[in-house]
């Protein structure tokens, strides 16, 4: 599904040819207007108040990252404000599949980098998806399109409902 854009170099490259495969079930997900602030600092602000409107709302969070120290940085803000949270970002990769296992419960707050956890679905608590599923936010643009839509593709999977945004 992601790899779409690298099609003509998958074929140049590697003679390959990319065949789409349909998903098994649709995509519930809702893509939120993206946010643009004009410092750092309103960003991670504005990161503090959506994780809150989630957190009231039941809903678990997983934020986005492009480096190990950006997510470091994430999870000091956060910790700042009082919001417990998980990192994932492979420098503790012994504890990545019990965090990635913990990411959809109910109010769970988890700050991943990009490569981090990749290729592993997020269960869902029963009745997070009732009351929206997953939330994913973005906090950077990534060197490829390919790994914002992987990114983005976190939240609703397997059809459950599940939301995007990019700050």
């Amino acid at each position: 599904g992601t790899l779409r854009e690298v099609r003509a170099e998958l074929s140049e490259v590697y003679g390959a040819r990319l065949v789409s495969v349909p998903h098994a079930r649709p995509w519930r997900g809702e893509t939120l207007p993206a946010r643009v602030l004009p410092t750092r600092a309103l960003q991670l602000d504005a990161l503090v108040d959506e994780v809150r409107r989630c957190l009231r709302a039941g809903r678990p969070v997983l934020v986005g990252t492009r480096s190990v120290e950006q997510s470091e940085g994430v999870a000091a803000r956060l910790a700042g404000h009082g919001i417990a949270h998980r990192v994932l970002n492979a420098v503790r990769d012994e504890a990545e599949a019990g965090i990635v296992a913990e990411a959809g419960r109910a109010g769970c707050v988890t700050v991943a980098t990009n490569m981090a956890g990749r290729g592993t679905d997020i269960p869902l608590d029963p009745g997070v998806a009732a009351r929206g599923g997953l939330h994913v936010v973005s906090l950077a643009f990534n060197d490829a399109r390919r790994i914002d839509r992987q990114l983005a593709g976190r939240a609703a999977r397997q059809g459950e409902r599940g939301s995007f945004r990019r700050l």
